[in-house]
């Protein structure tokens, strides 16, 4: 992974820092998809609480052993908690629903101040890994462009605010990802976005709707 570079640390520092301006001393990260749990170790003395959905029986075993509380799959957005950071590291890509997982985001975060911190290889290529017969999601994310600059124009404008998001920061990074009986790894360009959620009365403005405060 990327913790350990500048512009990644800069990323999550930018989504802690925004939590110490809240009154409240209780917070809590989510890390979707959190693997092996080393990118969650780095950051986790910010917080009171870690919690961590992973589909990998081992790697739910070392998170545990990080002390860290598993979350099912259709738990950790069912109401009953938010979230003041919520990570998303390379997921949109690699799920069956990445339109609905934006929405599960939004809606567990801690209204005003809570932070989502977003990772996507681009160019964008989705790809299922389980569930499906041909690897293809069953929501696509409406990216359009070929050039890294013209995806991530468009992953701003076409899918995080229609998602009721805006973007506070975003930096583009390497990523080393899993290889093939080819090549041990793969180093890929992703792009990281620190995503706020819009109030309702930022969402009506963007729709064109009317918002009187």
């Amino acid at each position: 992974m990327y913790i350990r570079n500048p512009l990644m640390r800069s990323l999550y520092w930018k989504a802690v820092n925004d939590q110490r301006q809240t009154v409240d001393t209780s917070k809590k990260l989510l890390d979707l998809g959190a693997g092996d749990g080393l990118v969650t170790k780095q950051i986790e003395k910010h917080f009171t609480e870690v919690f961590a959905t992973e589909v990998s029986s081992s790697m739910r075993w070392r998170l545990q052993n990080h002390g860290y509380k598993i979350l099912e799959i259709d738990e950790w957005a069912d109401g009953k908690r938010h979230y003041d950071v919520i990570s998303c590291l390379n997921l949109l890509d690699r799920c069956d629903k990445p339109l609905t997982l934006l929405h599960d985001i939004k809606k567990s975060l801690v209204p005003v101040t809570g932070r989502a911190i977003v990772a996507i290889v681009i160019p964008v290529k989705p790809y299922v890994e389980s569930g499906t017969n041909d690897n293809k999601p069953s929501e696509y994310l409406p990216v359009k462009g070929r050039s890294w600059e013209e995806q991530v124009q468009s992953l701003i404008e076409d899918v995080f605010t229609s998602a009721g998001f805006t973007v506070l920061k975003f930096t583009r990074l390497p990523y080393l990802c899993e290889g093939d009986l080819h090549d041990p790894y793969y180093v890929l360009n992703d792009a990281v976005f620190v995503l706020a959620p819009m109030s309702e009365c930022e969402q009506r403005v963007y729709g064109e709707g009317e918002c009187i405060v």
